[in-house]
């Protein structure tokens, strides 16, 4: 089946709400102006929610991962949480979620979709912002720290993961790890074939099941069957070509690109992640210079689904100190 590209984080029934011209909004606007609207950025209508405004806090941006996906699930699970304290904004990046996508399939660049998120701090019309990302996400705020370093207050990084061809072979380890006889037959026979990694990649996710891919996602079978409901209840899906558009680009150098960057950082990983894996979240530690790394040893791939009070409460620590 062809999961590669309707993955990680699911989707959403759509909301109601104003196209905003891209201007400069009022300082106190993001905690004044709860509820649900859509931004204009760069041309591309873009689905925006805020939530906790009463707590009149530095927002925390969410950055969705996939590439591809949207919040549906973390708005449902670990997200009133977070907004009990703080208050956050949600957006669904151009043609992902809610939002509208791009006349050009390939006008996806990472150079735009950091565009597009200062487009989005500027119409929110606020000097700083932390940013949450999750997946791809945490790749996406990451990048746009680098870009943006005087615009962030605090980064948080949640399972973080570089979609490289050494990612590539961390996945397809991981679903021959879980596999049973007939897929690892599948998965060793698509190793020997002649082409490219990419390909393989893409023929091992469609060889797999959706139990093995809840397998892979999850350590706890019954927040995987959580998750799929969710996605299935929010029919919405990824259209996949945000994700070629990043695959046929990446030059695979965010560790590289980060070194040095003194935003104060929090990394999330699961030590059961077979996506992403740990070692981004392990390289991104040694060279981020005001890093703390938190591995969850009760969590694969979401450890804001899986260890969803410790995740809230080191969120509120780390942005707080309290």
């Amino acid at each position: 089946m062809k999961y590669f590209y309707s993955l990680l984080l699911v989707a959403v029934l759509f909301s109601c709400g104003r196209p905003v011209a891209n201007s400069q909004a009022p300082e106190s606007s993001v905690q004044t102006n709860g509820g649900e609207r859509y931004y204009t950025l760069n041309g591309i209508r873009h689905w925006v929610k805020v939530k906790g405004s009463q707590n009149s806090t530095t927002p925390i941006v969410v950055v969705h991962g996939g590439p591809g996906g949207n919040h549906y699930n973390f708005e449902r699970t670990i997200g009133p949480k977070i907004e009990s304290f703080a208050t956050i904004v949600y957006y669904e990046q151009r043609g992902s979620g809610r939002s509208e996508a791009p006349q050009d399939p390939n006008d996806y660049l990472l150079p735009t979709l950091i565009s597009d998120l200062e487009q989005l701090r500027v119409t929110l019309g606020v000097q700083k912002m932390t940013l949450l990302g999750y997946s791809f996400g945490a790749e996406l705020a990451l990048r746009y720290a680098i870009s943006h370093p005087e615009r962030v207050e605090k980064l948080i990084l949640s399972s973080p993961a570089e979609l490289s061809k050494a990612n590539m072979l961390v996945q397809i380890q991981g679903f021959y790890a879980i596999g049973d006889s007939t897929l690892k037959a599948g998965i060793e026979q698509i190793l020997k074939d002649t082409t490219s990694i990419e390909a393989k990649y893409g023929k091992v996710w469609n060889l797999s099941s959706s139990e093995v891919v809840d397998r892979f996602l999850f350590l706890q079978p019954e927040l995987a069957e959580r998750n799929r409901q969710l996605w299935q209840e929010s029919n919405l899906k990824n259209t996949g070509l945000m994700a070629k558009v990043y695959i046929k680009n990446n030059k695979a150098d965010l560790v590289e690109k980060a070194t040095g960057v003194k935003t104060p950082t929090l990394i999330i990983s699961g030590v059961h992640d077979k996506n992403g894996g740990l070692h981004t979240g392990l390289a991104l530690k040694q060279v981020l210079a005001n890093s703390t790394i938190k591995l969850y040893e009760n969590s694969a791939h979401f450890p804001d689904m899986e260890e969803e009070d410790r995740f809230a409460t080191d969120v509120r620590i780390f942005t707080q100190g309290k």
